[in-house]
Protein backbone atom coordinates (compact mmCIF):
# COMPACT_ATOMS: atom_id res chain seq x y z
CA UNK A 1 0.00 0.00 0.00
CA UNK A 2 1.51 3.66 -0.26
CA UNK A 3 2.05 5.92 2.02
CA UNK A 4 -1.75 7.53 1.41
CA UNK A 5 -3.35 3.89 1.75
CA UNK A 6 -1.74 3.97 4.73
CA UNK A 7 -2.71 7.21 6.17
CA UNK A 8 -6.45 6.42 5.66
CA UNK A 9 -6.30 3.48 7.42
CA UNK A 10 -4.15 4.57 10.80
CA UNK A 11 -6.98 7.49 10.52
CA UNK A 12 -9.62 4.98 10.49
CA UNK A 13 -8.34 3.16 13.38
CA UNK A 14 -7.35 5.79 15.47
CA UNK A 15 -10.92 7.25 15.23
CA UNK A 16 -12.61 3.72 16.03
CA UNK A 17 -10.46 3.30 19.49
CA UNK A 18 -11.30 7.21 20.31
CA UNK A 19 -14.83 6.93 18.96
CA UNK A 20 -15.16 3.09 21.63
CA UNK A 21 -13.54 4.68 24.71
CA UNK A 22 -15.19 8.41 24.70
CA UNK A 23 -18.53 5.90 25.68
CA UNK A 24 -17.14 4.57 28.75
CA UNK A 25 -17.44 8.00 31.10
CA UNK A 26 -21.72 6.73 30.86
CA UNK A 27 -20.62 3.01 32.02
CA UNK A 28 -20.65 4.04 35.72
CA UNK A 29 -22.79 1.20 36.41
CA UNK A 30 -23.43 -2.46 35.35
CA UNK A 31 -26.40 -1.98 33.47
CA UNK A 32 -24.77 0.83 31.84
CA UNK A 33 -21.38 -0.65 30.72
CA UNK A 34 -23.57 -3.88 29.87
CA UNK A 35 -26.86 -2.79 28.18
CA UNK A 36 -25.93 1.11 28.03
CA UNK A 37 -29.11 1.91 30.37
CA UNK A 38 -31.35 0.63 27.74
CA UNK A 39 -31.40 3.75 25.74
CA UNK A 40 -29.78 2.72 22.57
CA UNK A 41 -32.00 3.86 19.49
CA UNK A 42 -33.59 0.94 17.42
CA UNK A 43 -31.40 1.94 14.46
CA UNK A 44 -28.38 1.60 15.78
CA UNK A 45 -29.08 -1.82 17.76
CA UNK A 46 -30.23 -3.09 14.05
CA UNK A 47 -27.37 -1.49 12.06
CA UNK A 48 -24.95 -3.23 15.00
CA UNK A 49 -26.95 -6.72 14.82
CA UNK A 50 -26.20 -6.59 10.80
CA UNK A 51 -22.61 -5.30 12.02
CA UNK A 52 -22.18 -8.17 14.08
CA UNK A 53 -23.40 -11.04 11.94
CA UNK A 54 -21.54 -9.56 8.54
CA UNK A 55 -17.69 -9.13 10.06
CA UNK A 56 -14.52 -10.01 7.82
CA UNK A 57 -16.43 -12.84 6.75
CA UNK A 58 -18.69 -11.12 4.26
CA UNK A 59 -15.88 -8.76 2.96
CA UNK A 60 -13.57 -12.08 2.17
CA UNK A 61 -15.37 -15.32 2.27
CA UNK A 62 -18.71 -14.96 0.36
CA UNK A 63 -17.49 -13.34 -2.55
CA UNK A 64 -14.49 -16.18 -2.64
CA UNK A 65 -17.58 -18.62 -2.28
CA UNK A 66 -19.60 -16.70 -5.17
CA UNK A 67 -16.04 -16.82 -7.07
CA UNK A 68 -15.16 -20.27 -6.83
CA UNK A 69 -18.69 -21.84 -6.96
CA UNK A 70 -22.14 -19.91 -7.64
CA UNK A 71 -24.63 -17.96 -5.42
CA UNK A 72 -26.26 -20.46 -4.03
CA UNK A 73 -24.78 -19.64 -0.73
CA UNK A 74 -27.34 -16.59 -0.56
CA UNK A 75 -29.95 -19.66 0.55
CA UNK A 76 -28.60 -19.82 3.56
CA UNK A 77 -30.21 -16.78 4.46
CA UNK A 78 -33.47 -17.18 2.88
CA UNK A 79 -34.86 -17.94 6.51
CA UNK A 80 -33.59 -14.89 8.12
CA UNK A 81 -36.99 -13.19 7.23
CA UNK A 82 -38.78 -15.62 8.79
CA UNK A 83 -36.34 -16.08 11.40
CA UNK A 84 -36.64 -12.60 12.73
CA UNK A 85 -40.83 -12.51 12.37
CA UNK A 86 -40.69 -15.43 14.98
CA UNK A 87 -38.07 -13.80 17.40
CA UNK A 88 -40.26 -10.54 17.02
CA UNK A 89 -43.86 -12.67 17.79
CA UNK A 90 -42.30 -14.94 20.59
CA UNK A 91 -39.11 -13.93 22.22
CA UNK A 92 -38.62 -10.34 22.34
CA UNK A 93 -41.60 -9.80 24.68
CA UNK A 94 -40.49 -12.19 27.01
CA UNK A 95 -36.75 -11.15 26.99
CA UNK A 96 -38.52 -7.49 27.37
CA UNK A 97 -40.32 -8.45 30.33
CA UNK A 98 -37.58 -10.32 32.19
CA UNK A 99 -36.00 -7.34 31.93
CA UNK A 100 -32.92 -9.81 32.41
CA UNK A 101 -28.99 -9.33 30.83
CA UNK A 102 -28.85 -12.33 29.54
CA UNK A 103 -30.56 -14.59 27.20
CA UNK A 104 -30.14 -17.85 29.93
CA UNK A 105 -31.13 -16.04 33.14
CA UNK A 106 -34.35 -17.02 32.16
CA UNK A 107 -33.62 -20.58 31.82
CA UNK A 108 -33.07 -21.17 35.76
CA UNK A 109 -36.24 -20.09 37.38
CA UNK A 110 -37.36 -23.17 34.95
CA UNK A 111 -35.18 -25.73 35.10
CA UNK A 112 -32.58 -24.71 37.92
CA UNK A 113 -29.29 -23.83 38.30
CA UNK A 114 -27.53 -26.20 36.28
CA UNK A 115 -29.11 -25.78 33.43
CA UNK A 116 -28.68 -22.26 33.05
CA UNK A 117 -24.74 -22.64 33.69
CA UNK A 118 -24.60 -25.70 31.00
CA UNK A 119 -26.24 -23.58 28.92
CA UNK A 120 -24.66 -20.32 29.26
CA UNK A 121 -20.98 -22.92 29.20
CA UNK A 122 -22.17 -23.57 26.02
CA UNK A 123 -22.09 -19.89 24.77
CA UNK A 124 -18.82 -19.67 26.46
CA UNK A 125 -17.12 -22.14 24.47
CA UNK A 126 -18.82 -22.33 21.23
CA UNK A 127 -18.46 -17.91 20.78
CA UNK A 128 -14.85 -18.32 22.52
CA UNK A 129 -14.00 -20.82 19.93
CA UNK A 130 -15.30 -18.86 17.21
CA UNK A 131 -13.96 -15.57 18.06
CA UNK A 132 -10.70 -17.01 17.56
CA UNK A 133 -11.39 -17.74 13.88
CA UNK A 134 -13.03 -14.30 13.37
CA UNK A 135 -9.38 -12.66 14.76
CA UNK A 136 -7.16 -15.23 12.67
CA UNK A 137 -9.03 -15.92 9.64
CA UNK A 138 -8.80 -12.07 8.24
CA UNK A 139 -5.61 -11.65 9.79
CA UNK A 140 -4.33 -13.92 6.95
CA UNK A 141 -5.63 -11.86 4.25
CA UNK A 142 -4.76 -8.07 5.66
CA UNK A 143 -1.30 -9.64 6.28
CA UNK A 144 -1.03 -9.70 2.59
CA UNK A 145 -2.92 -6.33 1.86
CA UNK A 146 -0.31 -4.45 4.83
CA UNK A 147 2.57 -6.40 4.02
CA UNK A 148 2.91 -7.02 7.76
CA UNK A 149 3.91 -10.20 9.35
CA UNK A 150 0.78 -12.51 10.09
CA UNK A 151 1.23 -12.14 14.34
CA UNK A 152 1.58 -8.40 13.81
CA UNK A 153 -2.09 -8.21 11.53
CA UNK A 154 -3.46 -10.36 14.76
CA UNK A 155 -2.07 -8.38 17.28
CA UNK A 156 -3.51 -5.22 15.30
CA UNK A 157 -6.96 -6.36 15.59
CA UNK A 158 -7.06 -8.33 19.07
CA UNK A 159 -5.13 -5.40 20.77
CA UNK A 160 -7.06 -2.60 19.28
CA UNK A 161 -11.29 -4.74 19.56
CA UNK A 162 -9.94 -5.26 23.08
CA UNK A 163 -8.93 -1.42 24.18
CA UNK A 164 -12.18 0.38 23.09
CA UNK A 165 -14.48 -2.88 24.32
CA UNK A 166 -12.88 -3.03 27.56
CA UNK A 167 -13.34 0.82 28.37
CA UNK A 168 -16.54 1.37 26.05
CA UNK A 169 -18.80 -0.98 27.30
CA UNK A 170 -21.47 -1.89 24.87
CA UNK A 171 -22.48 1.78 24.32
CA UNK A 172 -19.21 1.93 22.40
CA UNK A 173 -19.20 -1.12 20.76
CA UNK A 174 -22.83 -0.14 19.07
CA UNK A 175 -21.52 3.78 18.62
CA UNK A 176 -18.76 1.93 16.40
CA UNK A 177 -20.32 -0.78 14.62
CA UNK A 178 -22.40 2.04 13.52
CA UNK A 179 -19.72 3.54 11.55
CA UNK A 180 -18.21 0.59 10.85
CA UNK A 181 -20.69 -0.96 9.08
CA UNK A 182 -21.10 2.76 6.39
CA UNK A 183 -17.69 2.04 6.14
CA UNK A 184 -18.14 -1.76 4.91
CA UNK A 185 -20.77 -0.99 3.05
CA UNK A 186 -18.64 1.95 1.24
CA UNK A 187 -16.47 -0.46 0.24
CA UNK A 188 -18.62 -3.04 -0.96
CA UNK A 189 -20.14 -0.91 -3.25
CA UNK A 190 -17.17 1.17 -4.48
CA UNK A 191 -15.64 -2.16 -5.52
CA UNK A 192 -18.71 -3.22 -7.63
CA UNK A 193 -18.77 0.04 -9.13
CA UNK A 194 -15.43 -0.37 -9.94
CA UNK A 195 -15.68 -3.86 -11.60
CA UNK A 196 -18.55 -2.62 -13.78
CA UNK A 197 -16.75 0.28 -14.86
CA UNK A 198 -13.83 -1.80 -16.21
CA UNK A 199 -15.21 -4.38 -18.21
CA UNK A 200 -14.48 -4.28 -21.83
CA UNK A 201 -17.19 -1.26 -23.27
CA UNK A 202 -18.63 -4.39 -25.47
CA UNK A 203 -19.61 -6.77 -22.68
CA UNK A 204 -21.26 -3.87 -20.43
CA UNK A 205 -22.89 -5.15 -17.36
CA UNK A 206 -25.50 -7.41 -19.39
CA UNK A 207 -22.89 -9.24 -21.51
CA UNK A 208 -21.52 -9.66 -17.44
CA UNK A 209 -24.58 -11.32 -16.59
CA UNK A 210 -24.81 -13.09 -19.67
CA UNK A 211 -21.36 -14.97 -19.43
CA UNK A 212 -22.18 -15.46 -15.85
CA UNK A 213 -25.10 -17.39 -16.68
CA UNK A 214 -23.17 -19.32 -19.08
CA UNK A 215 -20.86 -20.87 -16.85
CA UNK A 216 -23.90 -21.31 -14.27
CA UNK A 217 -22.48 -18.49 -11.86
CA UNK A 218 -25.90 -16.80 -11.37
CA UNK A 219 -27.60 -20.15 -9.93
CA UNK A 220 -29.04 -18.97 -6.73
CA UNK A 221 -31.17 -21.78 -5.77
CA UNK A 222 -30.87 -25.46 -5.81
CA UNK A 223 -35.10 -27.23 -5.56
CA UNK A 224 -33.33 -30.38 -4.88
CA UNK A 225 -34.02 -31.96 -1.53
CA UNK A 226 -30.52 -33.35 -0.57
CA UNK A 227 -29.23 -33.69 3.10
CA UNK A 228 -25.74 -34.39 1.53
CA UNK A 229 -25.64 -30.77 0.20
CA UNK A 230 -24.40 -27.93 1.67
CA UNK A 231 -26.58 -25.44 0.14
CA UNK A 232 -30.10 -25.68 -1.44
CA UNK A 233 -33.27 -24.14 -1.19
CA UNK A 234 -34.55 -26.67 1.69
CA UNK A 235 -31.67 -25.82 3.68
CA UNK A 236 -32.09 -22.66 3.39
CA UNK A 237 -35.29 -22.21 4.66
CA UNK A 238 -35.89 -25.57 6.90
CA UNK A 239 -32.26 -26.19 8.37
CA UNK A 240 -31.02 -22.56 8.46
CA UNK A 241 -34.49 -21.07 9.97
CA UNK A 242 -33.32 -23.27 13.10
CA UNK A 243 -29.55 -21.78 13.00
CA UNK A 244 -30.82 -18.05 12.76
CA UNK A 245 -33.66 -18.45 15.51
CA UNK A 246 -30.93 -19.66 17.32
CA UNK A 247 -28.62 -17.32 16.88
CA UNK A 248 -30.30 -14.59 16.54
CA UNK A 249 -33.03 -15.50 19.41
CA UNK A 250 -30.86 -17.48 22.45
CA UNK A 251 -26.98 -16.50 21.22
CA UNK A 252 -25.82 -13.81 23.55
CA UNK A 253 -23.94 -11.73 20.97
CA UNK A 254 -27.17 -10.57 19.48
CA UNK A 255 -29.81 -10.72 22.33
CA UNK A 256 -28.03 -8.33 23.37
CA UNK A 257 -27.55 -5.73 20.97
CA UNK A 258 -31.88 -5.51 21.24
CA UNK A 259 -31.49 -5.76 25.06
CA UNK A 260 -30.38 -2.70 25.50
CA UNK A 261 -33.49 -1.07 23.33
CA UNK A 262 -35.97 0.53 25.51
CA UNK A 263 -39.11 -0.75 24.66
CA UNK A 264 -40.41 -4.17 22.83
CA UNK A 265 -41.75 -2.30 19.68
CA UNK A 266 -37.70 -0.84 19.29
CA UNK A 267 -36.00 -4.24 20.06
CA UNK A 268 -38.75 -5.47 17.16
CA UNK A 269 -37.55 -2.85 14.60
CA UNK A 270 -34.22 -3.27 15.42
CA UNK A 271 -34.45 -6.99 14.43
CA UNK A 272 -36.94 -6.51 11.70
CA UNK A 273 -34.24 -4.03 9.88
CA UNK A 274 -31.88 -6.99 9.60
CA UNK A 275 -34.84 -9.30 8.47
CA UNK A 276 -35.20 -6.83 4.83
CA UNK A 277 -31.96 -5.80 4.83
CA UNK A 278 -29.94 -8.95 5.16
CA UNK A 279 -31.00 -11.27 1.85
CA UNK A 280 -30.49 -8.43 -0.16
CA UNK A 281 -27.21 -7.29 0.86
CA UNK A 282 -26.05 -10.97 1.00
CA UNK A 283 -27.13 -11.28 -2.85
CA UNK A 284 -25.52 -8.32 -3.64
CA UNK A 285 -21.90 -9.19 -2.38
CA UNK A 286 -22.45 -12.62 -4.07
CA UNK A 287 -23.02 -10.80 -7.02
CA UNK A 288 -19.87 -8.84 -6.85
CA UNK A 289 -18.11 -11.98 -6.42
CA UNK A 290 -20.05 -13.30 -9.58
CA UNK A 291 -18.80 -9.81 -11.03
CA UNK A 292 -15.51 -10.51 -9.94
CA UNK A 293 -15.10 -13.82 -11.95
CA UNK A 294 -16.23 -11.94 -15.13
CA UNK A 295 -13.76 -8.94 -14.22
CA UNK A 296 -10.82 -11.53 -14.45
CA UNK A 297 -12.28 -13.35 -17.72
CA UNK A 298 -10.70 -9.97 -18.97
CA UNK A 299 -8.34 -8.99 -16.78
CA UNK A 300 -5.10 -10.94 -15.90
CA UNK A 301 -5.11 -13.17 -13.07
CA UNK A 302 -2.76 -15.31 -11.80
CA UNK A 303 -3.12 -19.23 -11.75
CA UNK A 304 -3.54 -18.58 -7.95
CA UNK A 305 -4.51 -15.82 -5.97
CA UNK A 306 -2.18 -16.73 -2.88
CA UNK A 307 0.60 -13.68 -2.79
CA UNK A 308 3.51 -16.41 -1.90
CA UNK A 309 3.52 -19.37 -4.03
CA UNK A 310 5.55 -22.30 -2.41
CA UNK A 311 8.81 -22.90 -4.43
CA UNK A 312 9.12 -26.38 -6.15
CA UNK A 313 11.42 -28.94 -4.90
CA UNK A 314 12.03 -31.31 -6.87
CA UNK A 315 12.79 -31.21 -11.22
CA UNK A 316 9.77 -33.15 -11.36
CA UNK A 317 7.53 -30.32 -9.63
CA UNK A 318 9.58 -27.40 -11.52
CA UNK A 319 8.50 -29.38 -15.05
CA UNK A 320 4.98 -29.71 -13.82
CA UNK A 321 4.78 -26.12 -12.48
CA UNK A 322 5.74 -25.38 -15.78
CA UNK A 323 3.84 -26.99 -17.80
CA UNK A 324 0.89 -25.78 -15.72
CA UNK A 325 1.82 -22.41 -15.92
CA UNK A 326 1.63 -22.63 -19.67
CA UNK A 327 -1.62 -24.17 -19.90
CA UNK A 328 -2.81 -22.00 -17.77
CA UNK A 329 -1.73 -19.02 -19.72
CA UNK A 330 -3.20 -20.51 -23.08
CA UNK A 331 -6.74 -21.29 -21.08
CA UNK A 332 -7.28 -17.82 -19.80
CA UNK A 333 -6.30 -16.02 -23.55
CA UNK A 334 -8.48 -19.02 -25.24
CA UNK A 335 -11.38 -17.98 -22.67
CA UNK A 336 -11.21 -14.54 -23.37
CA UNK A 337 -11.44 -15.09 -27.19
CA UNK A 338 -14.41 -16.97 -26.44
CA UNK A 339 -16.35 -14.87 -24.35
CA UNK A 340 -15.84 -12.13 -26.94
CA UNK A 341 -17.19 -14.28 -29.52
CA UNK A 342 -20.10 -15.42 -27.02
CA UNK A 343 -21.35 -11.83 -26.41
CA UNK A 344 -21.15 -10.57 -29.85
CA UNK A 345 -22.93 -13.95 -31.49
CA UNK A 346 -25.06 -14.83 -28.06
CA UNK A 347 -25.20 -18.73 -30.31
CA UNK A 348 -25.19 -22.11 -28.91
CA UNK A 349 -22.10 -22.94 -30.34
CA UNK A 350 -19.95 -19.84 -29.38
CA UNK A 351 -21.65 -20.21 -25.79
CA UNK A 352 -20.20 -23.88 -25.30
CA UNK A 353 -17.29 -22.78 -26.69
CA UNK A 354 -16.67 -20.12 -23.89
CA UNK A 355 -17.97 -23.03 -21.65
CA UNK A 356 -15.34 -25.14 -22.91
CA UNK A 357 -12.54 -22.90 -22.44
CA UNK A 358 -13.41 -21.73 -19.23
CA UNK A 359 -13.17 -25.41 -17.68
CA UNK A 360 -9.68 -26.04 -19.69
CA UNK A 361 -8.59 -22.84 -17.60
CA UNK A 362 -10.17 -24.48 -14.28
CA UNK A 363 -8.66 -27.66 -15.02
CA UNK A 364 -4.99 -25.52 -15.32
CA UNK A 365 -6.08 -23.67 -12.26
CA UNK A 366 -7.10 -26.67 -10.08
CA UNK A 367 -3.65 -28.45 -11.10
CA UNK A 368 -1.88 -25.50 -9.84
CA UNK A 369 -3.74 -25.37 -6.11
CA UNK A 370 -3.48 -29.02 -6.03
CA UNK A 371 0.38 -29.22 -7.08
CA UNK A 372 0.94 -26.34 -4.27
CA UNK A 373 -0.79 -28.35 -1.61
CA UNK A 374 2.09 -31.13 -2.69
CA UNK A 375 4.73 -28.77 -2.04
CA UNK A 376 3.28 -27.51 1.32
CA UNK A 377 2.23 -31.03 2.54
CA UNK A 378 -0.87 -29.23 3.52
CA UNK A 379 -4.21 -28.51 2.19
CA UNK A 380 -4.29 -25.18 -0.05
CA UNK A 381 -7.02 -23.18 -1.15
CA UNK A 382 -7.01 -19.35 -2.26
CA UNK A 383 -10.79 -18.83 -1.93
CA UNK A 384 -9.84 -16.16 0.69
CA UNK A 385 -7.72 -14.33 -1.40
CA UNK A 386 -9.15 -13.47 -4.50
CA UNK A 387 -11.01 -10.02 -3.38
CA UNK A 388 -7.86 -8.72 -1.86
CA UNK A 389 -5.96 -9.53 -4.89
CA UNK A 390 -8.33 -7.43 -6.75
CA UNK A 391 -8.25 -4.68 -3.89
CA UNK A 392 -4.18 -4.76 -4.30
CA UNK A 393 -4.58 -4.42 -8.02
CA UNK A 394 -6.93 -2.53 -9.29
CA UNK A 395 -8.73 -0.04 -6.42
CA UNK A 396 -7.12 3.23 -7.10
CA UNK A 397 -4.60 4.94 -4.39
CA UNK A 398 -6.46 6.47 -1.46
CA UNK A 399 -9.30 4.01 -1.93
CA UNK A 400 -7.60 1.01 -1.29
CA UNK A 401 -6.96 2.40 2.61
CA UNK A 402 -10.26 2.55 3.14
CA UNK A 403 -11.24 -0.37 2.09
CA UNK A 404 -8.48 -2.17 4.38
CA UNK A 405 -9.97 0.08 6.93
CA UNK A 406 -13.58 -1.49 5.52
CA UNK A 407 -11.91 -5.09 5.85
CA UNK A 408 -10.93 -4.17 9.77
CA UNK A 409 -13.87 -2.44 10.31
CA UNK A 410 -15.81 -5.62 9.33
CA UNK A 411 -13.34 -7.78 11.80
CA UNK A 412 -13.81 -5.63 14.20
CA UNK A 413 -17.42 -5.23 14.59
CA UNK A 414 -17.61 -8.85 15.13
CA UNK A 415 -15.02 -8.94 17.63
CA UNK A 416 -16.46 -5.99 19.75
CA UNK A 417 -19.58 -7.47 20.15
CA UNK A 418 -18.40 -11.27 20.78
CA UNK A 419 -15.84 -9.44 23.76
CA UNK A 420 -18.69 -7.78 25.60
CA UNK A 421 -20.85 -11.06 25.04
CA UNK A 422 -18.61 -13.39 26.72
CA UNK A 423 -18.24 -10.52 29.38
CA UNK A 424 -21.90 -10.06 29.94
CA UNK A 425 -22.35 -13.96 30.50
CA UNK A 426 -19.65 -14.58 32.48
CA UNK A 427 -19.93 -11.80 34.61
CA UNK A 428 -23.93 -12.51 35.16
CA UNK A 429 -24.54 -16.05 34.76
CA UNK A 430 -21.37 -16.83 36.34
CA UNK A 431 -19.90 -14.50 38.62
CA UNK A 432 -22.38 -12.19 40.33
CA UNK A 433 -24.48 -15.90 40.45
CA UNK A 434 -22.17 -17.46 41.83
CA UNK A 435 -20.84 -15.46 44.48
CA UNK A 436 -24.21 -13.52 44.87
CA UNK A 437 -24.80 -10.24 44.29
CA UNK A 438 -23.32 -8.34 47.45
CA UNK A 439 -20.66 -6.11 45.83
CA UNK A 440 -20.96 -2.61 44.72
CA UNK A 441 -21.38 -1.11 41.18
CA UNK A 442 -18.17 -0.02 41.06
CA UNK A 443 -16.64 -3.18 41.65
CA UNK A 444 -18.80 -5.13 39.00
CA UNK A 445 -17.77 -2.78 36.27
CA UNK A 446 -13.80 -2.58 37.44
CA UNK A 447 -14.54 -6.71 36.84
CA UNK A 448 -16.15 -6.48 33.55
CA UNK A 449 -13.70 -4.69 32.09
CA UNK A 450 -11.21 -7.29 33.67
CA UNK A 451 -12.98 -9.88 32.02
CA UNK A 452 -13.33 -8.33 28.57
CA UNK A 453 -9.83 -7.62 28.42
CA UNK A 454 -9.39 -11.53 29.46
CA UNK A 455 -11.87 -12.43 27.09
CA UNK A 456 -9.65 -10.21 24.30
CA UNK A 457 -6.47 -11.50 25.40
CA UNK A 458 -7.34 -15.39 24.99
CA UNK A 459 -9.02 -14.71 21.77
CA UNK A 460 -5.84 -13.18 20.31
CA UNK A 461 -3.62 -15.42 21.52
CA UNK A 462 -5.71 -18.54 20.55
CA UNK A 463 -6.07 -17.32 16.82
CA UNK A 464 -1.95 -16.73 16.64
CA UNK A 465 -2.06 -20.67 17.03
CA UNK A 466 -5.02 -21.01 14.75
CA UNK A 467 -3.82 -22.68 11.12
CA UNK A 468 -5.63 -21.26 7.99
CA UNK A 469 -8.94 -21.77 7.05
CA UNK A 470 -10.58 -22.92 4.07
CA UNK A 471 -13.70 -20.54 4.02
CA UNK A 472 -14.09 -18.15 6.67
CA UNK A 473 -17.63 -18.04 6.79
CA UNK A 474 -18.23 -21.79 6.53
CA UNK A 475 -15.74 -22.53 9.17
CA UNK A 476 -17.87 -20.18 11.19
CA UNK A 477 -21.23 -21.34 10.70
CA UNK A 478 -19.91 -25.01 11.07
CA UNK A 479 -18.50 -23.98 14.42
CA UNK A 480 -22.25 -22.61 15.44
CA UNK A 481 -24.22 -25.56 14.06
CA UNK A 482 -22.66 -27.76 16.40
CA UNK A 483 -24.28 -26.36 19.21
CA UNK A 484 -27.30 -23.48 18.17
CA UNK A 485 -29.74 -26.54 17.81
CA UNK A 486 -29.49 -27.95 21.36
CA UNK A 487 -29.98 -24.21 22.83
CA UNK A 488 -32.63 -23.66 21.13
CA UNK A 489 -33.95 -27.10 22.01
CA UNK A 490 -33.55 -25.73 25.76
CA UNK A 491 -35.49 -22.32 24.96
CA UNK A 492 -38.40 -24.15 23.08
CA UNK A 493 -38.50 -26.24 26.11
CA UNK A 494 -39.17 -23.40 28.26
CA UNK A 495 -41.46 -21.55 25.85
CA UNK A 496 -44.14 -24.35 24.84
CA UNK A 497 -43.44 -27.30 27.16
CA UNK A 498 -44.82 -27.22 29.91
CA UNK A 499 -44.56 -30.47 31.74
CA UNK A 500 -40.58 -30.19 30.79
CA UNK A 501 -38.77 -30.63 34.61
CA UNK A 502 -34.75 -29.20 35.17
CA UNK A 503 -33.43 -33.23 34.61
CA UNK A 504 -35.29 -33.33 30.96
CA UNK A 505 -34.44 -30.41 29.94
CA UNK A 506 -30.32 -31.27 31.04
CA UNK A 507 -30.27 -34.39 30.07
CA UNK A 508 -32.00 -33.19 26.85
CA UNK A 509 -29.41 -30.56 26.13
CA UNK A 510 -26.57 -33.30 26.60
CA UNK A 511 -28.25 -35.58 24.32
CA UNK A 512 -28.53 -32.32 21.88
CA UNK A 513 -24.99 -32.37 21.50
CA UNK A 514 -24.17 -35.91 21.62
CA UNK A 515 -26.69 -36.70 18.50
CA UNK A 516 -24.93 -33.55 16.66
CA UNK A 517 -21.62 -34.97 17.20
CA UNK A 518 -22.24 -38.60 16.18
CA UNK A 519 -24.58 -37.10 12.80
CA UNK A 520 -21.31 -34.74 11.93
CA UNK A 521 -18.58 -37.96 11.60
CA UNK A 522 -21.65 -39.78 9.89
CA UNK A 523 -20.06 -40.34 6.36
CA UNK A 524 -21.78 -42.32 3.26
CA UNK A 525 -20.33 -43.94 -0.01
CA UNK A 526 -22.29 -43.66 -2.87
CA UNK A 527 -20.54 -47.00 -4.49
CA UNK A 528 -21.21 -49.34 -1.28
CA UNK A 529 -24.34 -47.90 -0.63
CA UNK A 530 -23.18 -48.16 3.38
CA UNK A 531 -21.95 -45.59 6.41
CA UNK A 532 -19.90 -45.39 8.19
CA UNK A 533 -18.91 -43.85 11.66
CA UNK A 534 -15.59 -42.08 11.42
CA UNK A 535 -13.59 -40.57 14.90
CA UNK A 536 -12.22 -36.78 14.70
CA UNK A 537 -8.35 -38.45 14.86
CA UNK A 538 -9.18 -40.79 11.92
CA UNK A 539 -8.96 -40.44 8.13
CA UNK A 540 -12.01 -40.18 6.36
CA UNK A 541 -12.45 -43.66 4.31
CA UNK A 542 -11.79 -42.95 0.22
CA UNK A 543 -15.31 -42.43 -1.39
CA UNK A 544 -17.19 -41.44 1.36
CA UNK A 545 -18.68 -38.07 1.79
CA UNK A 546 -20.76 -36.24 4.56
CA UNK A 547 -23.94 -38.08 5.20
CA UNK A 548 -25.42 -34.79 6.52
CA UNK A 549 -24.51 -31.21 6.09
CA UNK A 550 -23.63 -28.59 8.63
CA UNK A 551 -27.09 -26.65 8.79
CA UNK A 552 -28.87 -30.01 9.11
CA UNK A 553 -26.97 -30.59 12.21
CA UNK A 554 -29.58 -27.60 13.61
CA UNK A 555 -32.72 -29.52 13.58
CA UNK A 556 -31.05 -32.77 14.49
CA UNK A 557 -29.67 -30.74 17.58
CA UNK A 558 -33.19 -29.08 18.60
CA UNK A 559 -35.61 -32.23 18.13
CA UNK A 560 -33.26 -34.32 20.13
CA UNK A 561 -33.42 -32.00 23.31
CA UNK A 562 -37.23 -31.90 22.87
CA UNK A 563 -37.50 -35.19 22.66
CA UNK A 564 -35.05 -36.51 25.02
CA UNK A 565 -36.47 -33.50 27.40
CA UNK A 566 -40.21 -34.86 27.14
CA UNK A 567 -39.66 -38.00 27.79
CA UNK A 568 -37.55 -37.88 30.80
CA UNK A 569 -39.84 -35.10 32.46
CA UNK A 570 -42.52 -38.16 31.79
CA UNK A 571 -40.85 -40.93 33.26
CA UNK A 572 -38.95 -38.93 36.13
CA UNK A 573 -41.03 -36.09 36.47
CA UNK A 574 -39.17 -34.63 39.66
CA UNK A 575 -39.82 -30.83 40.72
CA UNK A 576 -40.89 -28.50 37.54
Amino acid sequence: MSWIDWLVLIAFLGYTIWDGTRRGKDASTIEGYLLANRSMPWWAAGLSVMATQASAITFIGTTGIAYVEDMRFVQTYLAIPFAMIFICIFLVPFFSKMQNFTAYEVLEDRFGLKTRLTTSGLFLISRGLALGVVIAAPSYVLSLLLGLPLNITILIIGVIATLYTTVGGIAGVINTDVKQMIVMMFGLVFCFGLVWHHLPEEVGFDGALYLAGSLDKLTALDLNFDLTEKYNIWSGVIAAFFLMVSYFGTDQTQVQRYLTTDSVKNARKSLLLTAYAKVPMQFFILLLGVMLYVFFIFNSAPASFRSTEPVAQTEQQQLAEQKILKDYQVAHLARKEAAFDAIQNRDESSKQRFVETDAMMNDARNAELALQAEIRQADVNDTNYIFPYFILNFVPIGIVGLIVAGIFAAALSSIDSELNALTTVSIVDWYQRLKGDVHTEAHYVKSSRGVTFFWGALATVSALLMGETRSIIELVNQIGSYFYGSILGVFILLLWVKKATGTGALVGLVSGMLSVFMFDRLFYSAAADEYAFVLPWSLMPEGYNKAIEFLWLNPVGTFVVVGVAIFISFIWPGKK
